[in-house]
């Protein structure tokens, strides 16, 4: 029997961090399975998916915990695996969303609270901002995975979107995702 654990990690951005990770999963013959690690500021930024033998998980927790110190933090969740959904309905559909436009406060809050008051769940999500190319302002960059129950048309959530880009600013595409 496996437990599956998400540690995510904050620290000052060096050199040997992924490494002190998975020295401590060596010695229980831990698996890394899954991860999402940035540097963000200064900082070191870090989430990773572990699974590991059940009689093995609390020594295992215990050892991430003790990486953490006066500058780095850890936690570490133990959760349920994942179930494969076998139903034969209409299933969600994956998208991804772009969004570009000159950076300002609210963009994400409007997307997500438009997304949420659907069901529409952000499966992973990536921003940024970088120099225009001509002007050098600042430009946002989103780019969204997101899963759309059943029972909303694409085509509609396409048009709805653009609407709130166009009030935004920002330039908002979504298309259907080829595979996950």
């Amino acid at each position: 029997m496996k437990t599956q654990l998400i540690m995510t990690i904050t620290c000052p951005d060096q050199p040997g961090i992924v490494e002190r990770i998975t020295a401590a999963l060596q010695p229980y013959a831990a698996n890394w399975e899954e991860s999402q690690m940035a540097r963000l500021g200064g900082d070191f930024a870090g989430i990773v998916k572990i699974s590991v033998a059940t009689e093995q998980a609390d020594d295992l927790v215990a050892a991430l915990e003790s990486l953490g110190d006066a500058q780095t933090t850890v936690t570490i969740k133990k959760t349920a695996a994942e179930e494969t959904d076998v139903t034969t309905g209409p299933r969600e559909v994956m998208c991804d969303l772009a969004l570009q436009g000159a950076d300002h406060e609210g963009i994400v809050h409007k997307v997500a609270a438009y997304l949420a008051q659907r069901g529409i769940n952000v499966e992973a999500m990536e921003t940024k901002v970088v120099p225009a190319p001509m002007s050098a302002a600042p430009l946002f960059q989103m780019r969204a995975h997101v899963k759309v129950p059943p029972n909303i048309r694409v085509e509609q959530l396409r048009t709805d979107l653009v609407q709130i880009g166009d009030e935004l600013g920002v330039d908002i595409q979504l298309s259907e995702a080829t595979s996950s």
